[in-house]
Protein backbone atom coordinates (compact mmCIF):
# COMPACT_ATOMS: atom_id res chain seq x y z
CA UNK A 1 0.00 0.00 0.00
CA UNK A 2 1.44 3.40 -1.01
CA UNK A 3 0.65 6.70 0.68
CA UNK A 4 1.51 9.87 -1.22
CA UNK A 5 1.16 12.26 1.70
CA UNK A 6 4.02 12.54 4.16
CA UNK A 7 3.46 13.32 7.81
CA UNK A 8 5.48 16.44 8.59
CA UNK A 9 6.15 18.19 11.89
CA UNK A 10 7.95 21.52 12.15
CA UNK A 11 10.21 22.03 15.19
CA UNK A 12 11.71 25.36 16.15
CA UNK A 13 13.50 26.41 19.35
CA UNK A 14 16.23 28.76 20.53
CA UNK A 15 17.57 26.66 23.43
CA UNK A 16 19.37 23.36 22.87
CA UNK A 17 17.65 21.53 25.75
CA UNK A 18 14.23 22.60 24.50
CA UNK A 19 15.14 21.69 20.92
CA UNK A 20 16.23 18.18 21.94
CA UNK A 21 12.95 17.59 23.77
CA UNK A 22 10.89 18.94 20.87
CA UNK A 23 12.77 16.86 18.30
CA UNK A 24 12.39 13.71 20.38
CA UNK A 25 8.65 14.37 20.77
CA UNK A 26 8.25 15.04 17.04
CA UNK A 27 10.05 11.83 16.08
CA UNK A 28 7.99 9.83 18.60
CA UNK A 29 4.86 11.46 17.16
CA UNK A 30 5.52 10.33 13.58
CA UNK A 31 6.66 6.78 14.44
CA UNK A 32 3.13 5.28 14.27
CA UNK A 33 2.53 6.84 10.85
CA UNK A 34 5.94 5.77 9.56
CA UNK A 35 5.33 2.19 10.70
CA UNK A 36 1.84 2.15 9.18
CA UNK A 37 3.36 3.31 5.87
CA UNK A 38 6.42 1.02 6.13
CA UNK A 39 8.60 4.12 5.88
CA UNK A 40 11.44 5.61 7.84
CA UNK A 41 11.78 9.08 9.32
CA UNK A 42 13.84 12.01 8.05
CA UNK A 43 14.90 14.89 10.32
CA UNK A 44 16.14 17.85 8.29
CA UNK A 45 17.81 20.94 9.72
CA UNK A 46 16.52 23.84 7.63
CA UNK A 47 18.04 26.63 9.70
CA UNK A 48 19.43 27.50 13.13
CA UNK A 49 17.13 25.76 15.62
CA UNK A 50 14.67 24.97 12.83
CA UNK A 51 13.91 21.37 11.77
CA UNK A 52 11.41 19.32 9.79
CA UNK A 53 10.53 15.80 10.95
CA UNK A 54 8.75 13.71 8.34
CA UNK A 55 7.91 10.22 7.19
CA UNK A 56 10.08 9.35 4.20
CA UNK A 57 9.38 6.61 1.65
CA UNK A 58 13.07 6.57 0.63
CA UNK A 59 14.21 5.83 4.22
CA UNK A 60 13.93 2.17 5.25
CA UNK A 61 11.26 1.41 7.82
CA UNK A 62 12.72 1.45 11.32
CA UNK A 63 15.43 4.00 10.49
CA UNK A 64 15.77 7.70 11.18
CA UNK A 65 18.14 9.81 9.08
CA UNK A 66 19.39 13.29 9.87
CA UNK A 67 20.16 15.84 7.14
CA UNK A 68 21.07 19.48 6.85
CA UNK A 69 19.85 21.84 4.12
Amino acid sequence: MTHATQIIRHVSATEVATLDDLLNSAVEGVIPDALARSQGIRVTRVGPGDYLVETAPDVPCGYTVYEQH
